[in-house]
């Protein structure tokens, strides 16, 4: 069976997190529409803890461009020239995503992006966009982003099996890693006095994140004092086992990450170190009181948004172990 539509999905854990405030309200708008959202493994398991209602399936890779075919409409959040092909491969007529990287040719309509300020700062609002100028919403909703929060629902199972599996002790979990590069990352060397510090006082600290994470959470744990007190779970978990653990512990602490966006969706306290991104573009979208944004005051060059720090990574080095191991004791509270 064909299905209605398509969507194809942002590429990355927090982006696809992010947007699921336009998912949510392209179902809202197209109640009786049933849309197959395409999105890399790496993402997939997240939406479908979502709620939706719809069939996710996995994109295929770049070689072989496979993709379901005869749907009447797509819709193509991802700024690349590839998702934009793909869609174009999908001999959907109506195909819609913002004029970005060159690819307007093969989209209809290609929507402009909104100028700079024309819109709430939040990124949920860019997909949300997208749909309101290619008149699948009417408006923007209104409120404050966090108001928008589509949240993530891991069986409860999974997360009652993690629960009992870290006993009864405070869990602190932290994501020492980012993606985007190493600028994003609070010092490794503070996160592992940070977890030294919280073993210290009784709490259980976990290492968390995927495969790309391992090597750095290892460095972190063996610097930290009385390195098997912690536990190292970075690259042990598929990502549906990392949605449902991160569900299981008290606080997150991590830097601009997916995970970061994941923790909040499923309503786990959240400590969020910032630096060189913009927090007002790109923090989490949690539930009132769980959410503790950590920026360095008075950095001119910040948010620079690169991927290295070319001069002293100040955005980073202001921030204070006491300032992180104070914001995790006030979530636990």
């Amino acid at each position: 069976m064909n299905p209605d539509g398509i969507v194809f999905a942002p590429n990355w854990l927090g982006d696809a997190v992010m947007a699921l405030p336009a998912l949510a309200a392209l179902r809202k708008a197209r109640p009786g529409q049933q849309w197959t959202v395409l999105a890399r493994p790496a993402v997939a398991p997240v939406l479908r803890l979502a709620g939706l209602g719809w069939n996710v399936a996995d994109l295929a890779g770049r070689r072989s461009l496979r993709v379901p075919r005869r749907a009447a409409e797509a819709i193509v959040f991802p700024n690349s020239f590839h998702s934009a092909l793909l869609a174009w491969r999908t001999g959907a007529r109506r195909r819609v995503g913002y004029a970005r990287d060159g690819r307007g040719w093969l989209l209809n309509p290609a929507v402009a992006v909104a100028p700079a300020g024309a819109l709430p700062g939040h990124e949920s609002y860019y997909y949300l966009e997208l749909l309101r100028r290619s008149g699948y919403i009417e408006a923007l909703p209104s409120g404050l982003p966090a108001a928008l929060r589509v949240p993530l629902r891991p069986p409860e199972s999974s997360v009652a099996a993690w629960k009992e599996r870290l006993g009864s002790a405070p869990r602190v979990a932290l994501h020492v890693g980012a993606s985007f590069g190493t600028a994003k990352r609070w010092l490794p060397e503070r996160f592992s006095v940070l977890a030294g510090a919280l073993a210290e006082r009784g709490r259980q600290v976990l290492l968390i994140g995927g495969p790309a994470d391992r090597d750095l959470a290892r460095s972190v744990r063996m610097a930290a004092p009385r390195p098997e007190r912690l536990k190292n779970l970075a690259g042990e978990t598929s990502l549906a086992e990392l949605v449902s653990l991160l569900a299981a512990v008290d606080v997150l602490v991590a830097n601009d990450s997916g995970p970061m966006h994941a923790a909040a969706a499923v309503g786990t306290p959240v400590v969020a170190i910032f630096g060189p991104t913009n927090e007002r573009e790109t923090y989490p979208l949690a539930e009132p009181g769980k959410l503790r944004l950590l920026k360095a005051p008075a950095v001119a060059c910040s948010p620079c948004k690169l991927r290295e720090c070319p001069i002293d990574h100040r955005c980073m080095t202001r921030i204070e172990v006491a300032e992180v191991l104070d914001a995790v004791e006030e979530m636990l509270s």
